[in-house]
């Protein structure tokens, strides 16, 4: 049994298909406390953030798993949109673009610690407005960083990819999964 401190939704779907057997709970890490803008410092920080909180709110009477993901669209950071005119600029600016989604997690028990930062890149076609404005109106797009979703709305707009899919949708299982075993 693990401590997913994390309420990301994607990150339990991934979990759960891999029958990692988890409990699901938040960290209470305020990620707006970090300044910074550099899409890897800040990926980097807020999890060591929400590792330290966790730490100190749960301990390791089950082993942590804590994880951050963000985009970086031209050179720049784009978390979780926090409107739809937000998701809107972030969908724009990957449109007929590149992207690098940067995930770092810690798993951390009382024998093991495991820290890892993976990169997924991705080039996407030209986004078709009526699939973005019906992507934006749906509001899957919600808890996204930069609004992405390469398992729905990016999927077919797929170009090119490097790296893997469960890193971009936030928990790189491929990872992480020979340090469960030594924890599970």
């Amino acid at each position: 049994m693990i401590r997913l401190c994390s309420s990301s939704l994607s990150r339990k779907l991934i979990l759960s298909a891999y029958q990692i057997p988890f409990i699901q709970c938040d960290n209470n890490f305020n990620e707006e406390s970090l300044s910074l803008t550099t899409p890897k410092s800040f990926v980097y920080q807020a999890t060591l953030g929400k590792h330290k909180a966790a730490l100190q709110t749960y301990g390791l009477e089950i082993p942590l798993l804590v994880v951050d993901s963000v985009v970086e669209c031209k050179k720049k950071l784009q978390r979780k949109a926090k409107t739809q005119e937000e998701a809107r600029s972030f969908l724009s600016a990957q449109s007929n673009a590149s992207i690098n989604i940067l995930t770092c997690m810690i798993l951390h028990s009382q024998d093991l610690y495991f820290l890892n930062l993976s990169q997924t890149y991705y080039e996407f076609f030209n986004f078709n407005k009526e699939d973005m404005e019906s992507y934006l109106i749906s509001k899957e797009w919600e808890n996204k960083a930069g609004a992405v979703m390469v398992e729905g709305f990016h999927q077919k707009y797929i170009k090119k990819q490097i790296g893997e899919t469960s890193n971009a949708m936030g928990l790189n299982f491929q990872a992480l999964h020979p340090f469960l075993k030594e924890t599970l």
